[in-house]
């Protein structure tokens, strides 16, 4: 295929990784993270949702973003690329990681923009302060009390970013299903949120 239309799904798909890939200025951050985890066999992984993330922090105008699983800083430092006015609060519980991304989020020139936390969530949510502007949620399967804790957080309109509610779809026998089957209806609430779903992601706004 040349730069031109693609003519099939196979290349259009490829169109765009390339093309995505191409003009990713934390792609450095990404093959990081890549190696560290096949070399440490670890779960530290880079989300290939960090452009959408950057976009999504730039359509809401997100002056604070927050973050749950930094991993080695990617989409973070996509969430602070996205809104170039703006502060992001990311949460890490593997203190290897946390330091690994404040190294990397260094490189990037990003260190006075984002904030790396050590712990576990809910505990490190407690001290946060409310009034965030979006939320990307990229740990182990939420709960419905982390949920909540969210929507505290979340200003009124802001955006929350679930991942890991369809896990059910890569292995049934895996612990916790329910509790991603609890919260995809507790987003499901019309009265209390605007959700959508794509890339197995929930995109929810708060009423």
């Amino acid at each position: 295929m040349t730069d031109g239309e693609p003519t099939s799904d196979a290349e259009a798909r490829a169109w765009i990784s390339r093309h995505l890939q191409d003009g990713d200025p934390f792609r450095a951050i990404y093959a990081a993270t890549e190696r560290h985890r096949v070399e440490h066999r670890c779960e530290a992984y880079a989300s290939s949702n960090g452009p959408l993330l950057g976009v999504l922090a730039r359509g809401v105008g997100a002056r604070r973003s927050l973050e749950v699983g930094t991993a080695l800083g990617y989409t973070a430092a996509w969430l602070a690329h996205g809104a170039p006015e703006g502060r992001v609060d990311t949460i890490e519980a593997d203190p290897a990681h946390a330091e690994l991304a404040r190294v990397e989020l260094r490189r990037a020139g990003l260190a006075e923009r984002v904030r790396v936390h050590v712990g576990t969530s809910p505990r490190a949510l407690a001290d946060l302060e409310p009034g965030y502007d979006l939320i990307f949620y990229d740990a182990s399967i939420p709960s419905v009390d982390e949920l909540e804790v969210f929507r505290a957080l979340l200003r009124t309109g802001g955006l929350l970013v679930t991942s890991n509610l369809f896990l059910g779809v890569y292995d049934a026998a895996l612990p916790g299903l329910e509790r991603g089957a609890e919260s995809r209806r507790e987003l499901l609430d019309r009265a209390r949120w605007l959700t959508t779903f794509a890339d197995l992601k929930a995109l929810s706004v708060r009423l």
